[in-house]
C-alpha cells in the first residue's frame, strides 16, 4: 500500500494551517515552503479541500487559505478522503469486482484491516498532530486526542 502524493500533500498542507493556528490565513506559497511541496500540486489539493469544506480560501492581497474548523475537529480521514475518496481496502466494497455469491477467502481480512485504518484516521486530529510534533521536538511523550481537547 502506498499513500498517494495527492493525498500526502493534503494531509501536510492541513498540517501546516493547524500549526499557524485558528483564523490564520496562509497564502500558499508559504504552505508550499513550509512542507516542500510544489506550487503547482498544492493549487489542485487546496481547491479539492475547499471543495470538501476543509478549508476556505480568500482572495486578493490580504489572501491566501485557513482551516474551515478548528483542527480539533479536522480528522486526518476527512483530508484524505477529500482528495482520493472512501478508503476501500476490499475491491469488492469498492465495487470494483464483486466478490461471488459468498465473499472471497481474504474479504474479512481486509474488511478488518479497513476498519482499524479508517478508525484511527478518524480518531486522529490535527490538533492531535501538531501536538505530537511539538511534544517530539520538546522530547516528551506524545499526546493522545483526548489530552489535547481538554486543554
Amino acid at each position: 500500500m502506498k499513500l498517494s502524493t495527492q493525498a500526502d500533500y493534503a494531509v501536510r498542507a492541513v498540517f501546516e494551517l493547524a500549526k499557524r493556528g485558528p483564523g490564520h490565513v496562509v497564502h500558499t506559497d508559504e504552505i508550499a515552503a513550509a512542507q516542500r511541496i510544489p506550487s503547482s500540486g498544492l493549487a489542485k489539493v487546496i481547491r479539492e479541500l475547499a471543495r470538501a469544506e476543509v478549508v476556505r480560501t480568500q482572495r486578493g492581497n490580504r489572501g491566501g487559505v485557513m482551516l474551515a474548523r478548528p483542527a480539533g475537529e479536522v480528522t486526518v480521514r476527512e483530508v484524505y478522503e477529500a482528495v482520493e475518496g472512501p478508503i476501500t481496502l476490499c475491491r469488492c466494497r469498492a465495487t470494483l469486482e464483486p466478490c461471488a455469491e459468498t465473499p472471497c477467502d481474504t474479504h474479512d481480512f481486509w474488511s478488518s484491516v479497513e476498519a482499524l485504518l479508517t478508525g484511527e484516521l478518524e480518531q486522529t486530529t490535527f490538533a492531535a498532530l501538531t501536538a505530537r510534533q511539538g511534544d517530539a521536538l520538546r522530547g516528551s511523550r506524545p499526546q493522545r486526542d483526548e489530552e489535547v481537547n481538554q486543554q
